[in-house]
């Protein structure tokens, strides 16, 4: 069945309306009509089965026949901050981590960044990667919408450190793997992780240093050293797998809702 994203505000009790984009291809492109049934997702942790009603100019009215949480949100708040890459890159990066489960993403300025737009929600490809992320809600059946958030520079970052029960940089000048860093079943207590990958050209050592004395565990990902891309799915799978819905423990989210 077919899946469409729906923004909350589009919902009442029992109506629904999709415009623009997602309108237009159910309309003109899978050619769906009057009576069928499709699933809606409102990325905030509801999805809905619903029946089209009325196809009009712009828009498609639906009448909801059933509600219910969604299973696909990840039981932790992995935030993944992300040294800028070239935008085909940081595209990719968006796609895959969406995929992943991640709740937010962060582009990073840090000092090696080859690419270093100007600061600000205008400034970069803020709308491109929320469409990437909507594309990720549909076809892996999350229920929660990835948060594009503002382009944050490395010191303002480390600022944000205490707000999360994990913080980890990963860099190749590393000398641990991440499960030899942390007691037994301390994952088990995680319920906010904020990871950070670097640009194509990695952190400094001295930006390293700065995490570390900000209280962030520096980790590496093996003996290889790998492109900017492989490395945030890399350590997003390994974060999912140690915390989240990944591993052997499969946890899973006890509540209705979640909160960002």
């Amino acid at each position: 069945m077919r899946y469409f994203f729906v923004d909350p505000s589009q919902i009442a009790t029992s109506r629904a309306v999709i415009e623009g984009a997602e309108a237009s291809h159910l309309k003109n492109v899978l050619r769906l009509t009057r009576g069928e049934t499709v699933f809606l997702v409102d990325g905030s942790g509801f999805e809905y089965l619903a029946l089209i009603d009325r196809l009009l100019p712009g828009r498609v009215e639906l009448a909801i026949t059933d509600r219910k949480p969604s299973a696909g949100i990840a039981p932790i708040r992995v935030h993944a901050a992300q040294g800028y890459l070239k935008d085909k890159k940081m595209d990719r990066v968006a796609r895959q981590l969406a995929e992943l489960g991640v709740a937010r993403f962060i582009p990073l300025i840090s000092e090696r960044a080859v690419v270093r737009p100007a600061s600000g929600p205008s400034s970069f490809r803020q709308e491109r990667w929320r469409k990437i992320s909507i594309e990720a809600l549909k076809q892996c059946h999350r229920g929660d919408l990835m948060s594009i958030e503002d382009l944050i520079d490395f010191k303002s970052l480390l600022e944000t450190g205490r707000r999360y029960d994990r913080c980890i940089l990963f860099w190749e000048g590393g000398t641990h793997a991440l499960t030899t860093q942390q007691p037994v079943g301390a994952a088990v207590e995680a319920q906010s992780v904020l990871v950070v990958l670097g640009p194509e050209g990695g952190f400094s050592d001295q930006e390293a240093a700065a995490a570390e004395a900000a209280g962030f565990w520096i980790a590496k990902l093996g003996p290889r050293i790998l492109r900017a891309e492989t490395a945030a799915v890399a350590a997003c799978a390994i974060v999912q797998y140690l915390y989240g819905d990944l591993g052997p423990g499969q946890k899973s989210l006890d509540k209705e809702c979640p909160t960002a």
